[in-house]
């Protein structure tokens, strides 16, 4: 459909679409009754009460009224009416466009504009729908309600993060109010492929803006920022697109929705996806998955261009914006070294609150590899004395001072351990790139609008109550620790996203030691995946974020290892970092940063659909793998050079238990969580019996705590 001609007065638009260069005069005659009744949304025009002209008695009759005849699409489209001369004026030009053949009889049906606008008593009350070709749908709300929206957002010219910012300020200042983000993602360009990389994320929000004044909008927005008519798919400064609106599927001249090309572009389904959540009753998202090309909605189009495996390679990866450079965190673990300022932390109070004893202890973490330095001046032991952000400012500025200055920094990364606002914009302004944050914003829920305003990562951590009352029995009670974990972790998550932080600049700390005993300490690091799982549940792109782990030197692990003093629970700590890595940490914070680098360096795991390879340093590799044959599981597990063992399984005709394992060369027996799930992974087991077996595993969580406890004993203790 095109439109051949277009009449504006300010915010007000007549449309007059057509299929053919000239409409012929009986396009315009009467058509035949109409069908029952089709309610309208009103329209949020509101006109003043009292007297109005003949010309706009008659023109309010054919407002809301969609002409339709026999075999010829032309209709006339109105919106956004609002006063009694706009009305006049339109009322006249459409007369004139017509020839005259638009009279008030003419009018098919009447909707209310308003409580001050009412229907004429001669209009008929009957609606004909829009017959236009090139409309799916035509929805004229979001006058007057608001409508969730998705905005793609890419760039790859100029201070991309920069840009960034600058769009989702201007988009609030517009009429979007932006309620969730996606992940960063770096991109390699697509179509014209020599120019440089993009950044791509994209916004969830509502608005009250009309669909094509949303477009109208974010065009402003684009050439404001600087974009100009140019190659297309060429390079851009900013690049702004309507993804989805509402519940409606547009096909205009210049407006598609669902965008046309969103099923073909992983740098625009990676951040839609992370809009979603993967369970969820939101009526919006199961209509958006009905926009979809494919019956699994957008989740299936995702997968089939690889999902979550393309994520690191060279075409796309996720990204955390610090500094001036973006950090892949998914390519290592990143090692974040202590520095306590304050006299009464639990490991090394103290030590480190003279400047000279902070500079050397700083560029020892920097030489055994730190890529993070956390700057703490406030202990959060239990009924550690709180400071205030006068004091801690006192302790922490001199030390901040002196550290940017000394050339050893060059390259690495500052982040301030503190939970107040007027602490953590005097560090940023100092020099810090990154403001950790134990309370999650509870203790100075003004923290999350200042970091917001100063742009940098923020890590959100798990905590119930304060350092004085975090444990207690009443902050100790747990159902199913990882979910409630989960779920409070993504309410703070939440809170610092409509605070103005994006989700991309968020990193997440499930809180070790903090508000847990020993028990729920050990479930929380093998339960990673599990904390991830449930809040992709709620939010996809959440559960993409960083996880931090900090359990170095924490008391849980010296009631397990017996060690009394801090100082030795420096192995334990690193046995608990792997196992925290295996699970998903993507940063590790630690006291001692040489064994951490070291542990961090020290294996590889990776994992394919039909097995796994892994690698420890100082020991061979290790290789696993299965394959469905005859009904049954063939696998195979060993070490290269070494021994290597090969078995099969199979399962009754019922197919919900298994039969024992027979391994060889050992001739040995066994059966076990492992090859069950390895039935899962090869999709031989039914939906009824992995549930089963998710409730066994469930019920094994606390052996496999014990099975720690016993790991770590056997490490450290004679």
């Amino acid at each position: 459909m095109r439109c051949d001609r277009s009449f504006a007065f300010a915010d007000y638009q007549i449309l007059f679409p057509v299929h053919s260069a000239s409409a012929p005069r009986e396009f315009f005659r009467r058509p035949p009754p109409p069908p029952a009744p089709i309610p309208i949304h009103p329209a949020s025009a509101r006109a003043s009460r009292g007297r109005t002209s003949r010309s706009f008695r008659c023109f309010r009759r054919i407002l809301g009224a969609a002409i339709s005849v026999q075999n010829s699409p032309p209709h006339i489209c109105l919106t956004m009416l609002r006063a009694k001369e706009t009305f006049r004026k339109m009322y006249s030009v459409a007369k004139n466009y017509c020839g005259g053949g638009l009279a008030a009889s003419d009018a098919l049906s009447v909707s209310a504009l308003g409580r001050s606008l009412k229907p004429s008593r001669k209009a008929s009350r009957h609606v004909v729908p829009c017959r236009a070709r090139s409309f799916t749908q035509c929805s004229l709300g979001g006058g007057s309600a608001d409508q969730e929206i998705v905005i793609a957002l890419g760039s790859n010219v100029g201070d991309r993060i920069s840009t960034f910012d600058r769009a989702l300020r201007m988009m609030k200042n517009s009429g979007v109010n932006i309620t969730r983000h996606a992940c960063l993602y770096e991109t390699s360009p697509a179509y014209v492929t020599d120019q440089p990389r993009f950044l791509n994320s994209a916004v969830r929000g509502t608005t009250k803006l009309e669909p094509h004044e949303l477009l109208k909008k974010l065009k402003e927005i684009e050439k404001d920022i600087g974009r100009t008519d140019g190659i297309r798919y060429g390079p851009r400064p900013i690049d702004l697109d309507i993804l989805l609106y509402g519940k409606s599927h547009i096909s205009t001249e210049n407006l598609t929705v669902p965008h046309e090309r969103i099923h073909e572009r992983p740098f625009v389904l990676a951040p839609l996806v992370d809009l979603l959540g993967s369970s969820t009753d939101d009526n919006v998202e199961k209509s958006w998955h009905s926009l979809a090309k494919c019956t699994g909605g957008f989740f299936e189009s995702w997968d089939k261009l690889g999902g979550e495996s393309i994520i690191g390679t060279e075409g796309i990866k996720r990204v955390l914006p610090v500094g001036n450079r973006l950090l892949d965190w998914s390519e290592r673990t990143l090692v974040m070294g202590v520095l306590n300022l304050t006299p009464d932390s639990f490991s090394d109070g103290g030590k480190f609150q003279e400047v000279e004893a902070a500079i050397a202890q700083t560029k020892l973490l920097i030489s055994e590899g730190a890529d993070i330095i956390d700057i703490g001046a406030q202990s959060t032991r239990p009924l550690a004395r709180r400071l205030s952000a006068d004091e801690e400012l006192e302790r922490l500025v001199p030390v901040l001072d002196a550290i940017t200055g000394i050339p050893e920094m060059e390259g690495k990364l500052l982040s301030v351990d503190t939970f107040y606002a007027e602490v953590a914009a005097e560090a940023v302004k100092r020099g810090v790139h990154i403001v950790n944050d134990v309370s999650g914003g509870q203790i100075d829920p003004r923290i999350l609008e200042v970091v917001a305003e100063l742009g940098v990562p923020y890590v959100t951590m798990h905590m119930r109550g304060d350092p004085s009352t975090m444990q207690s029995e009443q902050n100790l009670l747990y159902g199913d620790v990882c979910k409630e974990v989960a779920s409070e972790l993504y309410k703070r998550v939440r809170q610092a996203e409509l605070s103005g932080i994006p989700l991309w600049r968020i990193v997440l700390d499930p809180g070790i030691g903090f508000s847990k005993n020993s028990k729920h300490n050990l479930e929380v690091i093998m339960g990673l995946e599990s904390i991830r799982t449930e809040i992709g549940k709620m939010s996809l792109g959440a559960s993409h974020v960083p996880i931090l782990l900090g359990p170095s030197r924490k008391r849980f692990l010296g009631e397990i290892c017996n060690r009394v003093n801090p100082t030795e629970r420096d192995a334990a700590t690193m046995v608990v970092a792997t196992a925290g890595i295996l699970n998903g940490a993507n940063i590790v914070r630690v006291h001692n940063v040489k064994y951490g680098v070291d542990t961090a360096k020290s294996f590889m795991d990776l994992q394919f659909p039909n097995g796994q390879l892994t690698y420890v340093t100082g020991d061979r590799i290790t290789a696993s793998g299965f394959l469905p044959l005859f009904g049954g599981l063939l696998q195979a597990h060993g070490k290269y050079p070494g021994e290597t063992r090969v078995s099969f399984s199979c399962k009754n005709k019922q197919g919900t238990k298994f039969t024992p394992m027979f391994q060889w060369p050992d001739k040995s027996l066994s059966f076990g969580v492992t090859q069950a799930l390895a039935w899962k992974r090869a999709g031989l087991m039914p939906w009824y019996h992995a549930k089963g077996m998710h409730l066994f595993r469930m019920k094994l969580s606390e052996c496999k705590c014990r099975m720690i406890k016993l790991v770590i004993t056997g490490m450290v203790v004679p």
